[in-house]
């Protein structure tokens, strides 16, 4: 997956550039699927979820790999806060970055994304059901 950066010092800026670009380069911001995409590379993901020791990131993925396969996103809440174990009001960025950073160094992408319609994370399906069979299912979850 491309990854495109800007760097600003201010919201305004970083939107004027972003649009500059979009303006510039039309046919790379459009969201660009290829005619016969690879599959994911399942192995690779098995090998990142043996390597990721934190059990707030593990419970992390099991959590997201749960609601993807409900058809559903999973909302940042203080329930789910306390399930990964982290205090209330701490952010995610180090739990959530502990997979996908190490996921694009194995298989040039990341596992989990933000889905900015629904407002939750998601995981293809393929990646749901690694995550299921390598991690198990998320631990005291209410379902």
């Amino acid at each position: 997956m491309r990854r495109i950066e800007f760097e600003a010092d201010t919201i305004g800026e970083l939107v004027d550039m972003a649009r500059r670009w979009v303006a510039a380069y039309p046919e790379l911001a459009r969201d660009q699927v290829p005619a016969n995409p690879e599959p994911p590379a399942l192995e690779e993901l098995q090998d990142v979820l043996l390597r990721i020791t934190s059990p707030a990131s593990q419970q992390f993925l099991r959590e997201v790999a749960a609601q993807t396969l409900a058809g559903e996103v999973l909302p940042i809440d203080d329930a789910l806060r306390v399930r990964c174990g982290l205090p209330p009001g701490r952010t995610f960025v180090g739990v959530l970055g502990v997979a996908n950073r190490t996921m694009r160094r194995r298989a040039g992408r990341d596992v989990v994304s933000w889905d900015s319609a629904a407002h939750g994370y998601r995981m293809s399906v393929d990646d749901a059901r690694v995550v299921g069979e390598t991690l198990g299912p998320p631990i005291g979850a209410e379902r």
